[in-house]
């Protein structure tokens, strides 16, 4: 497979020819004169609209205006049918009516290791506990210091570095 598409990719390369390119139409350069006409900046824009209007009768295409609105379409949907779905049981299920029967096997099984020597019958005492309605207020009063706030040193900020303009080539480089 391999060497057929490289046999079939060798003979499109061989019997490739270079397809000159057509001659400017004089429809084609009618075209160009209207769209430069269009672009130049001393078109009176009245002029501008006359000659894109007639860049459209040249190309054959009848622009429509662009509809912003909602698009509503007016045709009656059909209510959708009502399906009654039929109830479908899980088959490894069985499903009984009545009280559900008691099985005697538990579905989870706890462990416990306890370390029997390591649990000693120990009392731990406890004392009485006091319970204070007030606080005591301290006597000695608190002293407020009413200073001057400290004056804020103004920032210095330093002269702006401005970068240097880009120097712009002259129109022969560009």
């Amino acid at each position: 497979m391999k060497y057929f598409v490289a046999i079939a990719l060798i003979a499109a390369v061989a019997s490739a020819t270079y397809v000159r390119p057509t001659p400017v139409s004089a429809e084609l350069a009618e075209i160009q004169e209207i769209v430069a006409a269009i672009n130049s900046p001393s078109t009176n824009p009245a002029t501008a609209a006359a000659l894109e209007e007639m860049l459209w009768d040249v190309l054959g295409v009848n622009p429509e205006p662009i509809s912003v609105g909602p698009a509503i379409v007016d045709f009656p949907i059909a209510p959708a049918p009502v399906v009654n779905p039929t109830p479908v049981a899980p088959s490894p299920v069985s499903i009984v009516d009545g009280p559900a029967p008691d099985n005697s096997a538990a579905l989870v099984q706890i462990i416990l290791n306890i370390n029997q020597g390591a649990a000693v019958d120990t009392v731990i005492g406890h004392e009485p506990v006091t319970v204070v309605e007030e606080a005591p207020i301290p006597a000695d009063p608190v002293i407020v210091v009413e200073e001057a706030p400290v004056p804020v040193e103004p920032v210095i900020v330093a002269e702006p570095v401005f970068p240097s303009p880009a120097i712009t080539l002259p129109e022969e480089l560009n």
